[in-house]
């Protein structure tokens, strides 16, 4: 089924049972941000900005959170295959919509495991940069920085 389901059109949003057609992959909208400008997932993410996060469709079947490809991503990435999820239709611009790549081609279901390593690298990549900034040092009233 992988790159068969499409978006329903239209501008508004449909509530819909996942584990039916696909499961899901769930993350924070900041992490979908990045990911959505790497070539490597082609998939568009729906995002919601009022709740700051995002989520993937995968192929049903796909999201066994004890899995080793989701379990090391875990508690940052969430996988789910009942329950529902608002999906937005096709051409809906603003609110909870689609994030597109620019190197979209159509599909609307991302590969697992492409998408669990382009997530991993980034949680990896965020966790190192987290570790290397030296606490913040405000000195004086200015924004000066540590030291």
């Amino acid at each position: 089924m992988s790159g068969q389901w499409t978006a329903p059109p239209g501008d508004g949003t449909t509530v819909m049972l996942v584990g039916d057609a696909w499961d899901v992959v769930e993350v924070p909208a900041t992490m979908a941000a990045w990911a959505c400008q790497l070539r490597h997932v082609e998939a568009p993410a729906i995002v919601d900005p009022r709740c700051n996060r995002a989520w993937w469709l995968i192929s049903r079947g796909s999201a066994d959170p004890a899995s080793w490809l989701w379990q090391r991503l875990q508690p940052t990435v969430v996988v789910r295959a009942t329950g529902s999820l608002a999906v937005p239709h096709a051409s809906r611009t603003e609110g909870l919509r689609w994030a597109r790549s620019r190197y979209w081609h159509g599909a609307y279901l991302a590969q697992p495991q492409r998408l669990a390593a382009v997530l991993n690298v980034l949680r990896n990549a965020a966790d190192l940069y987290r570790a290397s900034v030296p606490p913040f040092h405000a000195r004086g009233g200015t924004d000066a920085g540590h030291g």
